[in-house]
């Protein structure tokens, strides 16, 4: 797959909920978030968008649009080494894996090799796919 265009790329693991907790989340897990949203952060001031809940996040940079990421298959490895911790977690908060491309042009993509989709499947986690493009043409 030819996809030089691609601009960014991220791959996050999100824990949502009333009064997360925070610090037994990174411990549980042994990651230290790369995110912490707290309930009624601003998001965005035009339209004025407050967050809903709290967020506990953790992103790795993806930088093979290729699918062969050591990034993401390390993340995937890792979470499934702590599926108890995940389960007992997920309990009580709503987790979400999100892959999110962008791209300056009018075509995106990532594959998703066969070893990361069964990985995905271990965890048992729902997959978010965000994409941006600003459309640009002449490619």
């Amino acid at each position: 797959m030819e996809n030089n265009r691609l601009t960014g790329a991220r791959f996050s693991l999100i824990v949502e909920g009333k009064d997360l907790p925070i610090k037994e989340i990174g411990e549980q897990l042994e990651l230290e978030p790369t995110r912490i949203i707290h309930k009624g952060d601003m998001l965005n001031r035009l339209p004025l968008i407050e967050a809903p809940a709290d967020e506990w996040t953790y992103t790795v940079l993806l930088t093979s649009p290729e699918g062969v990421d050591t990034q993401l298959n390390h993340l995937l490895a890792h979470l499934i080494l702590h599926q108890e911790q995940l389960a007992d977690l997920a309990r009580d908060w709503k987790f979400t894996l999100r892959l999110f491309v962008q791209s300056d042009y009018a075509q995106i993509a990532y594959r998703l090799m066969p070893e990361t989709l069964q990985r995905l499947v271990a965890l048992g986690l729902p997959l978010d796919v965000s994409s941006l493009s600003w459309g640009e043409v002449g490619i």
